[in-house]
Parts: C-alpha cells; sequence; structure tokens
C-alpha cells in the first residue's frame, strides 16, 4: 500500500476484543488428506511492520515472541518498511538477517513497499521499481526452502520449463497437515498497475502467472484431498469493502485485483472445503467474507463462497501477530487467535 496514505492506527484493545470471534465458522464435511489424521499445529502471520525506525524494537518484540511459541512456520505477507527505508539494500540485508534468524521456518511474499512504490512519487528518488524487483528474488528467493533456522521444502512456480514463469520464485506452495497453503505475489498500490507502460507489461505478465499458480494450486489440493487451502498475498484485493485503503473508498480502473479476485472467488466455490485468504496491506485485522457485500437497495443478494474467509494481518503502528491453529478433528479447519504483544501495547495516561 502507498506509505502516503496508510490507515488509522487500530487500538490493541479492539484487537483483544476481536479475539471472542477467533473461530472460523466454514461449511464444510471433514476430510483427510492422508491415512492418519496429522497432529494439530500452529503457525504464525505478520506484515507490514517496522516500518520506522523507531518502530525497530517493536519488530523485534514480534520476532522474539513468535520464537517463544511452538509453530510449524511463520509467514510474513510483504511490506518491510515505508518505501524511503524499503528500497534500500541496507534495509533489505536487515530483514534478511532477520528472517533467517527465526527459529521457525519462514515463508516471505513481497510487498509494494519494497519494490512497486520504489519511485519518485513515492520519496524514493531515482528509484527503479523493476531493478528492485530483480533484487528481492535475488536476495529473499535464491534457494528451494524457507528461510530460518529451521527450514521448510517448498513447490515454487519457477520450478517449470515455460520460460516465463521460471522468474516466479517468490510464488510458493507447501503443504503441511493435510492444508495446502500458496503464497501469491500480488501487491498494494493497485498491484503496480497504471503507473508507466513498463510496469503495466510487468504487472500483466505477473497477473498471469498468479493466476496460473492459483489455479495449480486447487488443482493440487483437489487431487491430494486437502482438508483446506491457505492463500497469502500482500495486497488488500477488496478495496472498496470498508474500512478500506483506497482513497475515497473507489477502486482503481483499471483494477490491478479484478481478475484475482474472480479467480479466488470461482476456485473457493468450485473447491467447497474450507478457503481462507490471509493479506495485509491496509493495516487493518479484521476476519470476514468480502464476497458478501451488502447489495444496493432493492438488488437482491448474490451469494458468494460460503466457505471462504478473509484474513486482514495487523499493521503499522500496530506490532502484533496473528496465530492460526489446524486441528485434524475440526470440519472447519482452521481457528485463528489474534496475539497480542504485550511490550507493544500504546502508553496510555491514566
Amino acid at each position: 500500500m502507498r506509505s502516503l496514505s496508510k490507515p488509522r492506527m487500530i487500538s490493541a484493545v479492539a484487537g483483544l476484543s476481536l479475539a471472542a470471534a477467533t473461530a472460523l465458522l466454514l461449511i464444510a464435511r471433514p476430510q483427510i488428506a492422508h491415512s492418519q489424521a496429522p497432529a494439530a499445529f500452529s503457525f504464525g502471520l505478520i506484515g507490514d511492520l517496522g516500518y520506522q525506525p523507531y518502530e525497530e524494537p517493536w519488530l523485534e518484540a514480534v520476532m522474539s515472541d513468535l520464537d517463544r511459541h511452538e509453530l510449524a512456520f511463520v509467514v510474513h505477507v510483504g511490506d518491510l518498511a515505508t518505501p524511503t527505508r524499503a528500497c534500500t539494500d541496507a534495509l533489505q540485508a536487515q530483514r534478511l538477517a532477520q528472517f533467517r534468524a527465526s527459529a521457525h521456518p519462514f515463508i516471505y511474499t513481497p510487498g509494494d513497499n519494497e519494490w512497486t512504490d520504489c519511485h519518485d512519487a513515492q520519496g524514493v528518488k531515482g528509484g527503479d521499481p523493476l531493478e528492485r524487483l530483480a533484487t528481492l528474488r535475488g536476495l529473499f528467493f535464491a534457494g528451494e526452502d524457507s528461510l530460518g533456522k529451521r527450514t521448510l521444502p517448498l513447490q515454487r512456480q519457477s520450478k517449470t520449463a515455460d520460460p516465463v514463469l521460471a522468474k516466479y520464485r517468490e510464488n510458493a506452495r507447501w503443504d503441511f497437515g493435510g492444508v495446502t497453503f500458496m503464497t501469491l505475489h500480488a501487491v498494494g498500490s493497485n498491484n503496480g498497475r497504471g503507473r508507466t507502460p513498463e510496469t503495466d507489461a510487468e504487472y500483466e505478465e505477473r497477473n498471469r502467472a498468479n493466476l496460473a499458480w492459483l489455479r495449480e494450486g486447487f488443482a493440487h489440493a483437489t487431487a491430494s484431498n486437502s482438508r483446506g487451502v491457505m492463500i497469502l498475498t500482500q495486497a488488500n484485493l477488496y478495496p472498496s469493502f470498508p474500512p478500506f485503503p483506497a482513497p475515497g473508498g473507489k477502486e482503481q480502473f483499471p483494477s490491478g485485483f479484478a481478475d484475482m479476485r474472480d479467480a479466488v472467488e470461482q476456485e473457493a466455490i468450485a473447491f467447497r472445503k474450507p478457503v481462507v485468504l490471509v493479506h495485509g496491506d491496509s493495516h487493518y485485522f479484521r476476519v470476514d467474507n468480502p464476497y458478501r457485500l451488502r447489495p444496493p437497495r432493492g438488488q437482491q443478494q448474490s451469494q458468494g463462497p460460503e466457505n471462504f474467509l478473509r484474513l486482514e494481518l495487523f499493521g503499522s503502528p500496530s506490532h502484533h501477530w496473528v496465530e492460526v491453529t489446524v486441528s485434524p478433528d475440526d470440519p472447519n479447519v482452521f481457528t485463528i487467535r489474534p496475539r497480542i504483544v504485550a511490550e507493544n501495547l500504546v502508553k496510555r495516561a491514566p
């Protein structure tokens, strides 16, 4: 998301009140992908943290809190800092070292602040988004496994004979405990669409790659009899759903998200088991179903996928994380729990 118009701060008290609604009520029959039911496991989710230098201790507190919990892995959904910091070699090297130091396998998908927004209008003088994208791929996605002190093997979209798809090392997939997980490289700032002819061409190619990876992931989940699917991406694909990141609540046209939004809906309906899409971007912790928008007066409500939920994570200035637990005997598969980092609570006057 553009750093020039970041949304309001979420109060920690509001985050705590949302803990009462952490169980995901997804309608589906229990399905086990393996002959034996896997043990329950939990994992951590973060993104959009450490924007300003004074927030670095808050990010370190989040990383330390993650390390103290027993987690199968951690996923960061992008935005390493504000563009003026995130577009530098120094900040990216710093974040890579932090991710490698994680006690758990650590998976990262890029945000707009570390490449799409690396240009003059975002305060990055002489910035080149496409150069930053190439640097990110070489730095964070060099190997076949996750980052972290413990690693997790990943299936990357780049493992293909297709020369166009071979560059998309950041799109990853893994199976854990009978669930299929996949990252998709979609970012804020309208997914990079609508600024220059060069970035429009990049968007078009990446959008095709993302759609192919999404469909392949659901085909894999179906063939594997996965109990559920989780999609992880940086962009808020639903900028018209309040509270919203889009100025005035109106999505930019042409939209950089419409194709993926439609494809996610179609795949979720066809899959018929629990599907959760995780993103950052607008810094507003929420769990909802944005496909169930209230229609204009006099129009009939469309029936969106009832087995789908969107989870948006905490983001700067709120420095907390989200824990998701997968239970083998739960037909709804995913249970969400906000993890409030005590030392990051806002100090308020008595």
